[in-house]
């Protein structure tokens, strides 16, 4: 039989994954010692090392990675030629860095591991990060993979974790745990390893100052102070509405201008300058130079807005959230659903929303039943006014509906299967587009700035409605857009008149 000194043990000993010891200690002493015991089993010789040029026709991916295995990258591979190997026929073939032991694993350091074959092999779990930070949880989290009696669901995909196998949980001590494959998402890893890096404090910037009992001056608004305003029995005015999220003003608290129109709701205000959100790795950052000036897309209900936003700190990415969106937590009480909704989609999926009947990639899901609300329709106020209501509007979304219900608006059919808002006291029942608007999220009374043409945002508040002069068809949703004098009834005609203009202007 095969043997080697142990003068020689610093030379890494690179055996076949599919080798069989017939015992633990013939495995230590090989590994450890480089020796090859006479007990051992036939198939426990090293790999030949082969020149990959010859074999290149035929060994052209490596059993481990399945890669191709270039010459040009890596001259040398490695070949099992036993008779008695396993593994698939033309697929004797290694990297070196495949097949290589490990010397010092963060989670064996004690021992040199080896690569044994299974099906598949799953080399990536090897270098799986020890300490990580997760956008589900708000404290770090560490890879364990000892036994424990603890019941755990997975607080990313909310599914029963095998503590028989591996998985993270929090280095506090919460009652928290994560699949491995799920805490090393993209979308909820940024892919940093913390292990031995001190923990930042994380500091709750806020977002304005303090100049005396009740009065602010926030740093949307620098010019002026604000002051608290308590009352909740204000007339209503449609033409009030928060900078920060762009709805109405309603019963709500606010923080109102002491020189002029501009408002937020005490809630926005409070925003703070940055957070952690569930739905990106990265930190965000509060952006308030969008207000009244452009438009940007949330990245999560896809509606454009000119609010607040919050983006990420990341130089590289470009996702960014308006401040609805960016308020979701979970789990998420809903009024329009019974039970809480979760964060368990997986990247670049889809589902049909329950109220909308989009296909939305951002969403929440029911762990109770097959109910899902897409962030569009989950960030949708539960309550607003309607000038020609005294009392407050709520959403009403039904499952099940007994009779028939009409917009006093558009007096069009109105599902509450779609979302609706209701005045129960007066039986009033509106559509979200004809009491919010088309483009839900975007303020009017502000001008926007483009190369070659300035768009005016109104509200369409004439007796008659005009033509638009992009579609031609009537402007009938609660804002247009103006351009060279000319009325646009949407954002989508919008774009295309912006478009022309900068073409042929």
């Amino acid at each position: 039989m095969h043997s080697m000194s142990k003068q020689k043990s610093a030379t890494p000993l690179f055996l076949c994954p599919d080798a069989k010891f017939l015992s633990v200690e013939d495995e230590f002493h090989c590994i450890q010692f480089g020796e090859l015991l006479s007990s051992s089993s036939d198939h426990i010789r090293p790999l030949h090392r082969k020149v990959n040029k010859t074999y290149a026709k035929f060994f052209n991916k490596c059993a481990v990675c399945g890669d191709q295995i270039l010459h040009n990258l890596e001259p040398l591979m490695y070949i099992c030629k036993e008779p008695s190997c396993h593994i698939p026929s033309l697929q004797h073939s290694f990297h070196r860095v495949c097949i290589e032991p490990i010397s010092k694993h963060p989670y064996h350091p004690k021992h040199t591991l080896r690569l044994i074959f299974t099906d598949p092999i799953h080399k990536e779990c090897l270098n799986i990060p020890c300490i990580i930070r997760i956008s589900r949880h708000e404290h770090r989290i560490s890879f364990n993979s000892s036994l424990t009696p603890e019941k755990l669901m997975c607080g990313v995909c909310h599914w029963k974790i095998d503590t028989n196998y591996g998985r993270y949980s929090c280095v506090k001590g919460c009652n928290y745990g994560v699949h491995s494959k799920c805490a090393t998402r993209e979308d909820v890893w940024d892919g940093e390893e913390l292990e031995g890096k001190p923990e930042d404090p994380y500091e709750d910037i806020s977002s304005f100052i303090e100049i005396s009992e009740g009065i602010i001056q926030h740093l949307s608004h620098q010019d002026h102070h604000m002051r608290l305003d308590e009352k909740t029995d204000r007339a209503f005015d449609e033409n009030n509405y928060c900078q920060a999220c762009t709805l109405p003003i309603c019963d709500d608290i606010i923080y109102s201008c002491m020189q002029c129109d501009f408002i937020l709701h005490k809630e926005c205000a409070q925003l703070p300058r940055k957070k952690h959100q569930v739905t990106h790795p990265h930190s965000l950052s509060l952006q308030v130079g969008h207000q009244g000036c452009a438009l940007f897309e949330c990245k999560a209900c896809l509606r454009s807005s000119n609010g607040f936003a919050y983006l990420c700190d990341e130089e590289d990415c470009e996702y960014m959230l308006d401040v609805r969106c960016a308020s979701i937590a979970e789990p998420l009480d809903h009024r329009c659903h019974q039970h809480p909704l979760f964060l368990t989609f997986e990247p670049r999926s889809k589902q049909i929303c329950s109220v909308c009947h989009k296909s939305r990639g951002h969403r929440l899901n029911c762990g109770e039943c097959g109910f899902v609300a897409c962030f569009g329709c989950a960030t949708l106020p539960n309550k607003l006014r309607y000038k020609h209501d005294e009392h407050v509007l709520l959403f009403s979304y039904e499952e099940e509906v007994n009779g028939q219900y009409f917009c006093e608006v558009c007096e069009k059919e109105a599902n509450p299967k779609n979302g609706v808002y209701m005045c129960h006291d007066c039986n009033v029942t509106l559509h979200i587009k004809c009491l919010l608007g088309k483009d839900v999220n975007i303020m009017h009374g502000v001008v926007i700035e483009y190369p070659e043409v300035d768009v005016s945002i109104l509200l369409n508040d004439r007796l008659s409605r005009n033509i638009c002069k992009s579609c031609d068809k009537l402007c009938e949703h609660k804002i247009v857009y103006e351009v060279s004098g000319f009325e646009i009834c949407s954002l989508k005609c919008m774009n295309f008149v912006v478009l022309y203009f900068t073409m042929f202007a």
